[in-house]
């Protein structure tokens, strides 16, 4: 799971106080970016948890200042701006705060990630079922190049529209213009998937991509992630993590929850119903440290459906019930 976490952008043009501003971001454990030039700061100050900046750099951030910038220097100067290292303390404390802000923003919308613990686990049936229980113009997108293409699974494969690598996104863009670029089942479900050729592509979703994505498709509605573990996007309000009760299914659960649990998203465990299980629902909470939001039954002749037609309109009744236990942990 990379880039999930917040980086501190580091603006500082005063060469005594830059060093200091650089140690004190690394301190906190997130990532730290050095805008050498106002086209860096521009770019990643939007999604930083925190800017650091100078009075020589400061006009390269337009106002009004967000509560997440802080003036630095190496010597008193503007009211409110923190003298380093003297008042390193004050700006870690400044930090911790920002940490525990609400982060929900009115207008928000929901995004729920869907990771497969193993192989075969059901995340994208699950992931497909999340997006037709939810309602409201939901979004779907593929984050696993190699998964064979979400449309395939909802049964619009010629359907025209948008794939990975045809369509770029950059910041600010507007769910509606997303949505529109993108084929969209009958339920007006738009899908963003990969392509399928004979020829080896050289096109890979990368983390910046997809969060671009999630950013603009999560600003309303309910937008559903199908990812493998390392890049869930930090924009995620739920990560459901789809595992069989079995130990290395579990032992792979463990540790994709640690590290949702070190980048401060919250999850939760569906469990997928097999014909024998190793463990119990109360050994795997214990093993993984996170609760299970609910089963996912086998459905009878449901691979048969899929290969035919897609997912049903109407979900059985197993996997609709799932779905709207992991919808309910967002509601």
């Amino acid at each position: 799971m990379t880039q999930t976490k917040q980086a501190i952008v580091v603006a500082v043009a005063d060469n005594a106080c830059h060093s200091e501003a650089i140690h004190l971001a690394a301190a906190t454990g997130r990532p730290v970016i050095d805008a050498a030039d106002a086209a860096q700061l521009a770019r990643h100050a939007p999604k930083a948890f925190a800017v650091l900046i100078d009075d020589t750099r400061a006009p390269d951030l337009p106002p009004p200042q967000a509560p997440n910038v802080f003036v630095v220097g190496s010597e008193p100067g503007a009211p409110g701006a923190f003298v380093l290292p003297a008042q390193a303390a004050d700006l870690l404390r400044a930090f911790g705060a920002l940490a525990v802000r609400p982060a929900v923003a009115a207008g928000r919308g929901k995004v729920v990630s869907v990771v497969g613990a193993c192989g075969g686990a059901g995340a994208s049936v699950l992931s497909a079922a999340l997006c037709r229980e939810a309602g409201e113009s939901p979004t779907l997108i593929d984050a696993d190049w190699c998964s064979g293409g979400l449309d395939l699974l909802l049964g619009i494969e010629h359907t025209p529209g948008a794939r990975w690598g045809e369509i770029e996104i950059g910041e600010g863009v507007a769910r509606p213009d997303v949505r529109r670029a993108l084929p969209a089942t009958a339920d007006d479900i738009a899908v963003l998937t990969f392509a399928r050729q004979r020829v080896a592509d050289p096109f890979r979703v990368d983390a910046e991509a997809l969060e671009n994505v999630v950013a603009a498709a999560g600003a309303a509605g309910v937008t559903v992630v199908d990812t493998p573990a390392a890049f869930v996007p930090g924009r995620s309000d739920l990560v459901a993590v789809v595992l069989t009760p079995e130990v290395r299914a579990v032992a792979a659960a463990t540790r994709v929850v640690a590290e949702c649990n070190a980048a401060g998203l919250p999850s939760t465990l569906v469990v997928r119903d097999n014909a024998w299980a190793a463990l119990t629902v109360e050994e795997i909470e214990q093993t993984t440290g996170a609760s299970v939001a609910t089963r996912l039954p086998e459905v009878r002749g449901l691979t048969r459906t899929l290969e035919k037609s897609g997912l049903p309109q109407r979900l059985p009744r197993g996997l609709s019930s799932a779905a709207q236990a992991v919808l309910g942990e967002v509601a």
